[in-house]
């Protein structure tokens, strides 16, 4: 059996470090205060395929379908899922209090989520800015439900491949 080698990532997002360390201090509206310091990794590929196993999980084999409301789950419980899949995932040092069998505010898992989201966000590539040329398109990186990324374009990739002239001959 062959060992897959971890390649290095020497470009210009490998500069960032994968591991991000911060705290918390938190009132929730009951009163209760949740404080301390959270150490966040950089998903992996195989930690994102992970991630939709355990937010399947979590949701009981079930998904939101905005096509068919009422046929699966709510999207709170999916977005909630979601949120909780990728926070066990993606924590690796956390205080003694945070137990996601207990805690009871959303507010307070929302606040932690906010933190680890921004930091692996950080690792996108920034949308590129719009030319003359673009036509006012703006392509940027965006995340489903399920914090899956995809790239989106305004205009659509046909016009990325298309030849300009052709492309304009083809628009109303």
């Amino acid at each position: 059996m062959s060992t897959l080698k971890t390649p290095i990532n020497t470009g210009v997002l490998g500069r960032q470090k994968n591991l991000h360390t911060f705290s918390i201090d938190f009132v929730d509206n009951d009163g209760t205060r949740y404080s301390g310091r959270f150490t966040t990794k950089r998903l992996s590929i195989a930690d994102i395929v992970r991630l939709g196993v355990r937010k399947s999980e979590i949701n009981g084999g079930y998904y939101y379908d905005p096509e068919q409301p009422g046929k699966g789950i709510d999207f709170s419980t999916d977005e909630l899922a979601a949120i909780i899949a990728h926070l066990e995932i993606s924590l690796k040092d956390f205080p003694k209090w945070w137990n996601l069998e207990a805690i009871s505010s959303v507010d307070v898992l929302t606040e932690v989520y906010q933190e680890v989201a921004s930091f692996e966000e950080s690792f996108s590539r920034q949308p590129r800015q719009t030319t003359p040329q673009d036509n006012g398109s703006v392509r940027g990186v965006q995340r489903d439900s399920g914090g899956n990324l995809s790239e989106s374009d305004v205009r659509g990739v046909v016009s990325d491949v298309v030849d300009e002239e052709v492309q304009a001959s083809l628009e109303p």
